[in-house]
């Protein structure tokens, strides 16, 4: 049986909001879900939470937690491959008008996430 394949629709505003936080430097762009596990977490090891943020890093750092590759408008954000279970197959991230703020929904179940947060960790100068 094939692995259905995942995709993350960004919206040109979405688009348009990270790239300004990415700017012209070259980084590695994770699509997290803080749970504790990883060099990257600011939740314990048990959350009940069920939050998703973007990270951008230095392409040289140990990302091995981000195992597997969700294919978005722009260009391919890294997982941990047992996050997919919290995710739909076809996905929108979008700029909420009111706030301002990043939104992760699901084509089956909604809202993943209200605000996604975008946050960058440099090591050193990238």
């Amino acid at each position: 049986m094939e692995e259905l394949k995942m995709y993350l629709k960004i919206t040109p505003e979405a688009q348009a909001k990270l790239q300004s936080k990415i700017g012209e430097t070259k980084v590695k762009v994770l699509l997290d879900f803080d749970d504790g596990v990883g060099a990257f977490s600011r939740v314990g090891t048990c959350t009940l939470a069920s939050v998703f943020r973007i990270l951008l890093v230095d392409p040289t750092v140990d990302s091995h937690d981000y195992d597997e590759n969700v294919d978005t408008d722009m260009g391919p954000f890294s997982i941990k491959g047992y996050s997919k279970m919290y995710m739909d197959e076809n996905m929108t991230l979008e700029l909420n008008d009111k706030t301002q703020m990043l939104r992760l929904k699901g084509a089956n179940s909604g809202e993943l996430t209200a605000a996604v947060n975008v946050e960058r960790f440099e090591v050193g100068v990238f």
